[in-house]
Order: structure tokens, then C-alpha cells, then sequence
């Protein structure tokens, strides 16, 4: 909240931690004419996200002159003047005239009377069943529970919880929890980060709507595909409204989709959602290829 509500652009903003609140504040910052200058612990932005996916992101900033300084420790930060100083493990500082500390949050149970209904919050939050039933009578939803602190996923435990107040009984699923980084181009994750067979398209070989600049057609942007054999289990993309496009992968993971259903659905002209057509059909190569029965009968084509 205190970066969103800056007075002044920094002259070089230090952000500690690579993932979405982190990437977005470095795009916005530098556009805005600012350095700036990412640390984080991983090899790659999005620690959570498939690495592809971090190291796509990772380029796309780098090349708007974002630093990034990876595989890095913070031991320390102090004040030397009007600078923040972050002390890295190897020995190295990094400098910035602001720092932004976007490690993430932890829930705040403490202090709210647990305990006066039985209950002990452990290290990710306050413990839920699968209706978000802490104890008979009393239930949680968002950042508190500790499963995936977004603000939709907030809203739709929300939904849950009625609809068990009311006594309808209801679970809540997170097998197609949507993701998206809010920097341009998008970067985009629905479901699983890995599974057996997968497949890439990239966006510059898909014909695409005459909105959008020649800049993308040079751009990294990409679709991933994610599947056991038979379905999609995850998806995840780079490009432009990527959070948008990619919830038809949200819907086939929820839904359980053939991919036979999938390959049959048309896709209109010219949209990014054509990049469906190139890439199912090479998963389904892939999976042809690799899912051959004794028999020499492909599975999944």
C-alpha cells in the first residue's frame, strides 16, 4: 500500500522479492522514468510459478533496463544517507534511494480469541476443513486460511462459507486457482506447474488483432499447455491480457475437459484465444508420440 501511494517517482527503487507485487512495482516505476533494481533468493522471478514462466517475465523486464539481481541473499539493510543498502551474502550492495519489501505476507491471527473456541493457528494461518470450517459455528476465509492469499480466491471461499451457512454443503476446490501478473505483457498460471506432458506455442506465430502493436510479434509471449494424457491439468502464458485468455484453460482443469472436446471447440479470428488451436494440437502430438500401448495404438489422439 505505501508503494501504491508514492508522492514521487524514485530515482532508484530496491525491491526485495521477485514475485508478482514485486515485478509489477518495477515495471510501473521504471515506465514511469525511475531505476529499478529486483533482489531475490531464486534463480528466476514467480519462485511459485513454473520457471519458463519467471524467466520469460525475467527477460521482458530486463529489456526495459529492470536489474535484476538473482540467486542473492539479504543478510541486512541499513540507511547510508538518503540511500537503502541491501547487504547480500556474497558480499555485494545494492543501492536504491527507496526499498520496497515484497517477500510476501504472513497471516494476522494473534490477538482475535482463538483460543476461546479451542482453536491454534499454526505458521501458515488459521487451520480450515474443506467447507473453511474452523470449528463448529465459526469459519475463515482469505489471507487468514493460508491458501493462495488472492483476492479472488478471498471472494470465492466467500461464496462457500453461504452457501454452508445456509445449509447447502459445499467444498471448495483448488485444483484451477487462476494467477496473473498485472505487468505488460501479463504473465498468467492456471493449475499445476508441471505434469507429464506439455507443450509450447508461441504467440508471434498466431495471427492477432490489429489493437495490438508489431511490438509483439518480436515478443517473448508464449502458451504452455499442461496435461496427464487425457485432460489439462495447468496452463501457463506470456503476453498481452494473458489473465484473460487463459481462463479457458481455468474452465477445461475445473471442468475435467477432454482434450478430444477441447481440440473440437473453434476458436474465433483473430484473437490471442487461437493460440488454443496450435497448441492443443502439438500436446496432443506430444502425447501421441511419447503414450504409445504395447500394441502400437496411440493414446490421447
Amino acid at each position: 500500500r505505501e508503494a501504491t501511494s508514492m508522492k514521487a517517482v524514485p530515482r532508484r527503487l530496491l525491491i526485495l522479492g521477485g514475485g508478482p507485487v514485486g515485478a509489477e512495482m518495477a515495471q510501473v516505476v521504471r515506465r514511469l522514468g525511475g531505476e529499478a533494481v529486483i533482489v531475490d533468493t531464486g534463480p528466476h522471478l514467480l519462485a511459485r510459478e513454473p520457471a519458463p514462466l519467471g524467466e520469460a517475465l525475467g527477460r521482458t523486464l530486463g529489456a526495459e533496463g529492470i536489474e535484476l539481481v538473482l540467486t542473492a541473499n539479504a543478510t541486512s539493510a541499513r540507511l547510508d544517507g538518503e540511500d537503502y543498502v541491501l547487504s547480500l551474502e556474497d558480499g555485494r550492495e545494492v543501492r536504491g534511494d527507496r526499498l520496497l519489501v515484497a517477500t510476501g505476507r504472513r497471516p494476522r491471527v494473534a490477538g482475535i480469541g482463538l483460543e476461546t473456541v479451542g482453536v491454534e493457528a499454526d505458521g501458515h494461518g488459521v487451520p480450515v476443513d474443506g467447507q473453511l470450517r474452523v470449528a463448529d459455528g465459526l469459519w475463515a476465509i482469505g489471507d487468514v486460511t493460508g491458501l493462495w492469499p488472492l483476492t479472488h480466491v478471498g471472494k470465492y471461499q466467500g461464496e462457500v462459507v453461504a452457501a454452508n451457512i445456509l445449509g447447502e454443503p459445499r467444498e471448495a476446490s483448488y485444483v484451477a486457482v487462476p494467477r496473473v501478473v498485472y505487468t505488460d505483457p501479463q504473465a498468467a498460471a492456471v493449475g499445476a506447474v508441471d505434469a507429464a506432458f506439455s507443450s509450447t506455442v508461441m504467440l508471434a506465430d498466431v495471427a492477432k488483432t490489429a489493437t495490438y502493436t508489431r511490438a509483439y510479434a518480436d515478443s517473448q509471449g508464449f502458451l504452455t499447455l499442461l496435461s496427464d494424457g487425457e485432460r489439462l491439468t495447468g496452463a501457463y502464458g506470456l503476453g498481452p491480457d494473458a489473465g484473460e485468455w487463459l481462463q479457458q484453460a481455468t474452465l477445461a482443469i475445473r471442468a475435467g475437459v477432454p482434450l478430444d472436446v477441447l481440440t473440437d471447440t473453434i476458436q474465433p479470428f483473430p484473437t490471442f484465444s487461437e493460440i488454443y488451436v496450435p497448441a492443443l494440437k502439438s500436446l496432443r502430438a506430444e502425447i501421441a508420440v511419447r503414450s504409445h500401448d504395447k500394441d502400437g495404438t496411440p493414446r490421447g489422439g
